[in-house]
């Protein structure tokens, strides 16, 4: 067992080991947890955001915003690229190593003894720094559904749900309803909710529930926003709201919903007691800084590369539609991995047209899914290699790339981390 009087490599060591004994989805053992470090998930107003795509991204912009309106904010979020306290900030800024050493130090014999989890130990620590930094709102994304999940343990004043389609559905369900079912786990009776746009098989289970826990629902509609200006401005049109061109710093079609849906949350917050004008809204979402989502690394003599963290088809189509509106007629040459238990088939459907040679990596976890399998998705004729590293084969394809190609590393956040992490060794 790891010595936390080390510092905090070892207390970091602690909690990652954690990891060893999987997801154990309910509320017994959280709630326990909290119960003994004096329930700090209480002692802050927060924003629950629970989805299949988009959440990160529309708590980010939500955050970014708040902040931008001068609240002082705290953004909890899963799973990080690099750095494990890119989970947890407040303002902007990262959790202090010391306080995740201190929380490991008092907190060890109870997460033994009640064998607290991986994320419900991160869940804890992130209420708790909260609660010490004595915040005026936390935006709380869900780890993994939303009925089950250790962030359920919240009563938020607002509740939000991105969009709804299929991921997880051995644990979630196979129908888009069960998995809305779950989802809506974070609606909670009486506090409102505003959900993204979705399918309406999606959207009315969802009214259900909130009819029968009376909460107030309200909906973000496509018709409440449209593309406006290079590359992907859009206009805002709801309840009186009229905002055009607006710029945001995350690319892609998909996060002009994400975008919009922000704005319809903020809206939903100022009866709640939080306001932020229009300049706060536009600069929160022009400023937003969210790692890997299609981001662009370009520089003098060297290939474009592109980062993304879309691991699931709705996630890599979402991808493949912004490759195709930033560099129409173009292909990439990609490195790609993913986790088992995902619609492998469906997704490498999705980006197989916009690939020119294909490497697929087996990624630095347990979870990895076999680079056999996900190679024998790609048609026939489809340059494709398999290699046992993001790092290396990345570095193959940078070098033997010309100015003008393009290289994209995707299919998880794994992936992308294992890239950011060694981007210096690549480039």
């Amino acid at each position: 067992m790891a010595d936390i009087k080390g510092g905090y490599s070892s207390a970091l060591d602690f909690i990652m080991r954690r990891e060893l004994f999987g997801i154990k989805l309910g509320l017994e053992n959280i709630t326990r947890f909290l119960n003994r470090i004096d329930n700090p998930q209480n002692r802050f107003p927060a924003v629950h955001i629970a989805g299949t795509n988009g959440k990160g991204s529309s708590a980010v912009f939500i955050e970014s915003i708040l902040r931008e309106a001068g609240y002082k904010t705290g953004i909890f979020t899963s799973p990080h690229l690099v750095d494990y306290r890119e989970r947890i900030r407040v303002n902007g800024r990262q959790i202090e190593k010391k306080y995740i050493t201190e929380f490991v130090k008092k907190t060890r014999g109870i997460i033994l003894r009640n064998k607290i989890t991986f994320f419900e130990t991160c869940t804890a620590l992130a209420f708790s720094y909260f609660a010490e930094k004595k915040i005026d709102i936390a935006i709380v994304e869900v780890g993994l559904g939303g009925r089950l999940d250790a962030t359920s343990t919240l009563t938020p004043i607002l509740s939000v749900i991105t969009d709804i389609s299929y991921d997880h559905t051995n644990i979630l369900g196979d129908t888009l309803q069960k998995i809305a079912y779950e989802k809506a786990g974070i609606v909670k009776p009486g506090v409102p909710t505003v959900l993204g746009v979705m399918k309406p098989e999606a959207r009315n289970e969802i009214a259900r529930v909130c009819r029968g826990r009376k909460a107030p629902l309200y909906y973000l509609r496509p018709s409440d926003f449209s593309r406006s200006g290079p590359p992907f401005g859009f206009d805002y049109r709801r309840n009186g709201t009229g905002m055009n061109g607006i710029d945001i710093s995350l690319p892609g079609e998909h996060q002009i919903k994400n975008a919009a849906l922000a704005i319809s949350v903020i809206e939903s917050l100022k009866p709640l007691g939080f306001k932020a004008g229009r300049r706060p809204i536009r600069d929160g979402l022009k400023n937003a800084v969210w790692p890997g989502r299609f981001q662009i690394i370009k520089s003098d003599h060297r290939p474009t590369l592109i980062l993304d963290v879309g691991h699931n088809p709705a996630g890599i189509k979402a991808m493949v539609d912004c490759f195709r509106a930033l560099y129409p007629g173009r292909k990439a040459d990609i490195v790609i991995g993913f986790v088992r238990n995902k619609n492998l088939e469906e997704s490498i459907r999705y980006i197989q047209p916009i690939v020119r040679r294909a490497e697929v990596v087996r990624l630095k976890t347990h979870r990895s899914a076999e680079p056999e399998e996900i190679a024998s998705y790609f048609s026939k004729g489809k340059q494709v290699s398999i290699s046992e590293s993001v790092v290396e084969s990345s570095k193959m394809l940078v070098k033997s790339a010309s100015d003008d190609d393009i290289i994209i590393v995707c299919g998880s956040h794994y992936a992308v981390g294992d890239f950011m992490a060694n981007k210096d060794k690549i480039l």
